[in-house]
């Protein structure tokens, strides 16, 4: 019988939960823990075509990531040629892999493991021998700017907490620890970067 399934396994960290040597915290709402068990948040992975990468194959929304960066999901066994990996957080820099990742197999495994695993290497060193994804982008235009600053001065401002995007620390309000993320990478000039 031929499977209707196939196992995608993706180990990627966001720089707003890290915490060190392969861990993350999870993102706090205002009553505790966003989400239940081991699930530090949840990202989307979109499949883009590995010869056009502006055409999306395959989206999977709402994807659990696990404190140790592990993600562990499935999609239809048709999806059989070469893709490009792109994780989507609600406040990070959307992510692609290096190039496209061939999908032929019944398990598909990726790490996001080294700079040279994302497209245009594009992801932070921790200096713990981990990589970590860029975070502050918290309106999604694909650069941290002030565009990002001002939704998070805002909130701020006006003490709000929660599972809020301007979170970027995830810990449940917004201060001056999502403000420095913000900050650091606006002034290294740090956008998302994909294939043509």
């Amino acid at each position: 019988m031929t499977p209707t399934f196939k196992n995608l396994n993706v180990s990627v960290f966001l720089e707003g939960l890290y915490e060190s040597a392969g861990t993350m915290h999870k993102a706090q709402g205002n009553t505790g823990d966003q989400f239940p068990g081991t699930v530090a948040d949840k990202v989307t992975i979109e499949l883009h075509d590995g010869i056009s990468y502006s055409t999306i194959v395959h989206t999977i929304p709402d994807v659990d990531l696990n404190q140790d960066g592990s993600i562990a999901t499935t999609l239809p066994a048709a999806f059989n040629g070469d893709y490009y990996i792109t994780i989507v957080h609600r406040n990070s820099i959307t992510t692609t892999t290096a190039s496209p990742v061939s999908f032929s197999g019944s398990t598909i495994s990726y790490a996001f493991d080294a700079a040279a695993k994302a497209y245009g290497s594009n992801l932070l060193d921790k200096n713990d021998g981990f990589f970590v994804i860029y975070g502050g982008d918290v309106n999604q235009d694909g650069s941290i700017d002030s565009g990002d600053v001002t939704p998070f001065d805002n909130d701020q401002f006006n003490y709000v907490t929660g599972y809020a995007v301007t979170d970027v620390n995830g810990d449940g309000s917004i201060d001056s620890g999502d403000g420095t993320i913000i900050d650091n990478n606006q002034f290294s000039y740090i956008y998302a970067m994909f294939p043509l």
